[in-house]
């Protein structure tokens, strides 16, 4: 009979530590969720595979480098206008080659820095994905981790 006493402390005593080794893991994980969703803030890829965000993330950056040789060549390109040509007809036409030119670079600089931009918010989450796991292992890193 003290066998069977011993056997049912030990069986509850299971019970309680199981019981508090949940509710832990339990508050664990509703922590690394609220910390997650702090941390993460807007993650307009979130519903794409990684396949999809690393093929667009090369796409980006082909279109990158496309974007620095137009932006390099806009540059190279910029007229340097003589000090006072005298005529009124070709000052104004040294302007407008001037702001022609200034147009183009400038579309360059935004177009470079678009695309910088959506790569870098690609690597974001590409980052995120990697830093909090992916499926069931993403849960297991939230409950765990402390």
């Amino acid at each position: 009979m003290t066998h069977r006493r011993q056997a049912g402390r030990a069986t509850g005593s299971l019970v309680l530590l199981l019981l508090i080794l949940s509710g832990a893991g339990g508050w664990n994980y509703y922590r690394n969720l609220q910390i997650e969703k702090e941390t993460e803030g807007s993650r307009p890829y979130q519903g794409y595979a990684a396949g999809d965000l690393e093929a667009l993330r090369e796409a980006y950056a082909s279109e990158l480098e496309g974007g620095r040789a137009q932006f390099d060549t806009a540059r190279r390109n910029r007229s340097r206008p003589a000090r006072d040509v005298g005529s009124i007809s070709e000052n104004v036409q040294q302007f407008a080659r001037t702001t022609q030119t200034s147009r183009s670079i400038r579309d360059a600089a935004a177009g470079v820095a678009e695309r910088e931009g959506q790569i870098a918010e690609l690597d974001r989450e590409l980052g995120l994905r990697t830093r909090f796991g992916r499926g069931v292992m993403r849960h297991v890193k939230r409950l765990t981790a402390i």
